[in-house]
């Protein structure tokens, strides 16, 4: 779940070409590479920075795929990708360390990791100062590559959310078994089950594999809906095909090789293979063990290896939405942005249980006609959860918090004037900064806005916001899909009754469905935070205050249409329009509003 910012750990893009690969960077000192396992990101590698951020300036990037580094080019959906190979993903970093300017580093890297780490080794040993490869994989014979091959089946999204009952199952089982496909004894892992919060960081890492880059036959801009997870096995069938023992004997630079006794057999096979003597085979007894002896060698082996240069901000990509971070009191906030022609900005943002990922067609609808930019909410999406600062209380929290995190976002960015458009509770969020003394919005639109008052708030309050709370049999992902999906059925969503059916198509579409369930496990209880503060707000009372021109937009089949109307007749500034039913089309719908004189 998305929570208060690391002190120390940033987060950035850089631009290779026509996509963008993800890092983390923390500490002070010589340049060190850690590259993280599969199907993870580089938020697994987060305790392993702060362990060692006293000693070496760690940068470590999501690979191709994963986290939030865009897909390679090659990587098609709904495949496995299994045409991507090691040399790619390994080719990839290459291409970001010339890109940051590291012309030297050491390289640290677990399991699927480690493997990419041995071949850039061999690939760029100049550049490579010392290594340690934890968990280095290797399948032993053909048989044991065509078994893992066919384990690792495609993870396609289920009507009925039953794909998230399959994760939560394998990544239990994964703790249980080594390799996780094998179930005898000698595969049987000595360690106890990782906690339910664990479990739950490893399933939103695996629900977040990279975007699609743009091109012939990909998306038109960097679309993400639905494919969260579809990817996770290219990688680690990439690395089936590569043969680590032909290549130890090449290996120029200082390097060890380590691993937990779930390693054993590897070490065994590594020791006796043939290797230069650069390369040096270390057993360790346990997982901390490991990285503790892998931590020893880097720091008695790195030598002189410079101090990194400081990040740059990411060059934009034209045609298409880029992403960046910016620093704002208390941690960073996540965008997205397109600037190929220069306006005022249209800021578009979403609604508590969403992320820019929810509202990125109607952002992307306007890439060429205005400049547009996204934020993730703080404790949404990839956005620090600012608003915690150490006593948190989820239920009091007020839209003007977010509101006043987006100005200083603004503020940083340098943008002095905005036209704003929010969906939902996002246009609360637009209504309080147009209500500040120095306001950046020049025109606001909200759409599907609304206002509980008595015991209608009182139910919202009570039942629309169930906690978010990891459990040991995983119930809580399906308690997450069927929520989404039933506010697309009934509404309110837990009214299953006659009356809360929803009298239109029903908005179900399962890809939709498991974009929003992962921006709300990502979100976690920030979500009751900003449906908490929505269901408080005062609409009619505020928009009587608004100071600047205002279009409230619905569609026919809104069930929040009386609020909306009643809405339009509080507002003295605002105009009352209806939007077309396909959700893609609501951006091209207003554009003619912002842009009156």
């Amino acid at each position: 779940m998305t929570g208060p910012a690391i002190p120390g750990l940033t987060r950035h893009f850089v631009t290779l070409g026509n996509r963008q690969v993800h890092y983390r960077r923390m500490g002070s000192g010589p340049a060190l590479l850690a590259l993280h396992r599969l199907p993870r990101s580089s938020a697994d590698l987060i305790p392993f920075m702060q362990d060692v951020a006293d000693r070496f300036t760690v940068i470590a990037p999501d690979f191709a795929g994963y986290g939030n580094s865009w897909q390679l080019a090659q990587t098609a959906y709904p495949e496995h990708g299994r045409n991507v190979e090691m040399v790619d993903y390994v080719d990839d970093i290459v291409a970001f360390l010339n890109e940051l300017g590291v012309k030297s580093c050491a390289v640290y890297g677990e399991h699927f990791g480690a493997t990419a780490a041995l071949q850039l080794i061999i690939r760029d040993p100049k550049r490579i100062s010392a290594a340690t490869l934890n968990g280095l994989t290797v399948a032993l014979t053909e048989d044991e590559r065509a078994a893992a091959r066919d384990a690792h089946a495609p993870f396609v999204p289920s009507w009925d959310g039953s794909h998230l009952a399959w994760l939560w199952a394998w990544l239990r089982e994964e703790t249980r078994f080594h390799p996780w496909w094998v179930k005898n004894l000698a595969a049987r892992l000595a360690d106890g089950m990782p906690t339910n919060d664990s479990l739950h960081r490893r399933a939103v890492q695996f629900l977040a594999d990279g975007r699609g880059p743009p091109g012939p036959g990909g998306h038109p801009f960097s679309g993400t809906t639905g494919r969260q997870g579809r990817g996770y096995a290219a990688g680690l069938l990439a690395a089936l095909e590569f043969r680590p023992r032909a290549h130890l004997v090449n290996v120029a630079v200082p390097t060890l090789i380590t691993g937990s006794p779930a390693f054993a057999a590897m070490l065994k096979d590594t020791n006796g293979a043939p290797k230069s003597g650069k390369v040096k085979v270390e057993k360790a007894d346990s997982r901390a063990a490991a990285r503790d002896k892998a931590v020893a060698f880097l720091t008695e082996n790195i030598g002189r290896t410079p101090v990194p240069p400081p990040p740059q901000p990411p060059q934009p990509i034209k045609g298409v939405l880029w992403q960046s971070f910016v620093d704002i009191p208390g941690g960073q906030l996540h965008f997205q942005a397109n600037d190929d022609l220069s306006t005022v900005p249209v800021l578009i943002q979403h609604d508590a249980a969403s992320s820019v990922g929810t509202v990125e067609p109607i952002t992307a609808s306007l890439i060429g006609r205005r400049t547009v930019l996204a934020f993730d909410l703080p404790g949404s999406g990839e956005s620090d959860n600012t608003l915690d600062t150490g006593n948190l209380d989820i239920d009091t929290l007020e839209v003007e918090a977010y509101a006043a995190s987006i100005k200083a976002a603004l503020d940083a960015l340098g943008l002095e004037q905005i036209d704003f458009y929010g969906m939902w509770g996002g246009g609360f969020v637009g209504l309080d900064l147009a209500r500040m003394e120095k306001t950046p919005v020049r025109r606001l639109v909200m759409s599907n806005v609304f206002q509980h008052d008595g015991e209608e708030q009182k139910s919202f309050q009570a039942n629309y916001t169930p906690l978010i709370e990891p459990a040991w049999h995983g119930g809580h992902l399906m308690q997450a899909w069927h929520e989404m999906r039933d506010q697309g059925l009934f509404y309110p969503w837990f009214d299953t009754s006659a009356a809360g059916v929803i009298k239109r198509e029903p908005f179900i579409a399962t890809d939709m469905v498991h974009e929003r369930v992962c921006s709300l496990l990502k979100a976690g209880n920030m979500y009751r935070a900003a449906y908490q503060a929505h269901f408080r707000y005062r609409t009619y009372e505020k928009l009587r205050g608004s100071p600047v021109p205002t279009l409230l937009a619905t569609t026919k089949w809104d069930p929040n249409n009386p609020h909306t109307q009643a809405a339009a007749k509080a507002a003295p500034n605002a105009q009352l329009r209806y939007l077309d039913d396909d959700f893609k089309k609501w951006g091209l719908s207003f554009l003619d509003f912002l842009e009156a004189p």
